[in-house]
């Protein structure tokens, strides 16, 4: 049986930046030091399983014509009031 000092924090947000760890079974992130999770004991994970990259995003150049197309463009927005 698992008796805990006190109860860890926890958040819903995905802060592992801020120091919280997540545990997959609970699904819930803790900001505690410990290695495993204060409840089921399973191993807290303290990274993503996939980091965000930008290896895959595109970089496209704008040519000039178009930017300047693209300035004369007016836009009108209606809204219900």
């Amino acid at each position: 049986m698992l008796f805990l000092d006190k109860k860890p924090q926890m958040s819903l947000r995905r802060s592992y930046a801020n120091g919280y760890k997540y545990c997959s079974r609970c699904r819930i992130y803790y900001l505690t030091d410990s290695v495993r999770c204060p409840y089921c004991g399973i191993l807290l994970r303290n990274s993503p399983r996939k980091k965000k990259s930008l290896r895959h995003a595109k970089v496209v150049e704008v040519p000039e014509d178009i930017l300047k197309e693209a300035e004369k463009v007016k836009i009108e927005v209606k809204t219900r009031a």
